[in-house]
């Protein structure tokens, strides 16, 4: 009995071996609807790409259309626009493979390369092809006294702070780090701790006595200023941090190396093949001359701070 157990056993395994065989030769054939020219998601027919969350998403696309003509034609693959209310839903898209680039900023990088295996391949640079970086900042009006990050400990009970976004890098890792750097537990020590969605939003909550101190990028604090949206007399900067690495553009990691590189390229090259495109998006929002080439490891502080904040 027990030698007619292993040779029926044998027999099973030497039906299986067959049968796997057979089938592998069949999808190597394309018998079976698997076979060359199948979309698996790693070569997308459509490509989908992910805007960074902005105050006013319509004027944003519509900046970018230029910028999407141009990777159109350069990719050949028509590329579709997704628009998204806040950070988390653009990781979100891409975890679940409805997006396959997107612009994320270096904190919601660091999350969706956890989250969604995103590749980070390109940020902005300079003219000489160097890149770029940002600071984050904390202000003030000048009805709340405050003049340093020292009053803000000193004081902290009785104030309102107001962040952008959870997974906003200058409107709320960076500052939030500095803060707990100083002594000052952020969820326990202040007297109320609000999420204003949007870098406008949390500077004009300064301005509307909404909130004692808000954390912002520079790059939009100064735009509001430019813009007439504050006075740097009434609204001003109390604190600003070390430069920060400019946001980057991520693809999904399991897409089609081919396509990644030359999805890459086509970034590369577009500040020289289609210089308006460029200039009306990225000149006109980030005030970068280029986009230069980065990597995972660009955004290795980011990713530690967030570990040391618990917040990845």
């Amino acid at each position: 009995m027990f030698f007619k157990v292993i040779r029926k056993a044998k027999y099973r395994f030497t039906s299986l071996l067959i049968t796997s065989l057979v089938l592998a030769l069949l999808v190597s054939f394309g018998i079976g609807g698997c076979g060359p020219g199948a979309d698996d998601g790693t070569k997308p027919e459509v490509l989908r790409l992910g805007l960074i969350p902005a105050e006013d998403i319509e004027e944003m696309v519509k900046a970018f259309e230029p910028a999407r003509q141009y990777l159109e034609k350069e990719l050949g693959i028509p590329i579709e626009v997704f628009k998204a209310t806040d950070y988390t839903a653009v990781i979100e898209a891409m975890r679940a493979k409805k997006v396959d680039v997107a612009y994320f900023g270096p904190f919601s990088y660091v999350l969706a390369a956890k989250r969604a295996n995103a590749q980070a391949i390109v940020a902005g640079g300079d003219e000489d092809g160097r890149l770029r970086t940002y600071h984050s900042s904390l202000i003030t009006h000048k009805d709340s006294g405050l003049k340093s990050v020292d009053d803000v400990k000193a004081r902290a009970g009785e104030l309102t702070i107001s962040f952008v976004d959870p997974a906003s890098t200058s409107g709320h890792l960076i500052p939030r780090g500095h803060l707990q750097s100083v002594g000052i537990n952020v969820d326990e020590d202040f007297k109320e701790v609000v999420f204003a969605g949007g870098h406008d939003a949390s500077i004009l909550a300064v301005k509307a006595r909404k909130v004692d101190l808000g954390a912002a990028a520079d790059i939009q604090y100064q735009r509001a200023v430019e813009k007439g949206l504050v006075d740097q007399d009434e609204v001003f900067v109390i604190w600003k941090s070390d430069p920060i690495p400019r946001s980057p553009v991520a693809v999904r990691g399991d897409l089609d190396e081919a396509l990644i590189k030359k999805i890459q390229q086509a970034f590369l090259d577009m500040s020289q093949k289609a210089p308006e495109a460029f200039e009306q998006f990225e000149g006109r929002w980030e005030k970068n001359e280029s986009y230069v080439a980065v990597s995972d490891e660009t955004y290795e502080g980011i990713r530690k701070l967030a570990i040391a904040l618990g917040k990845l």
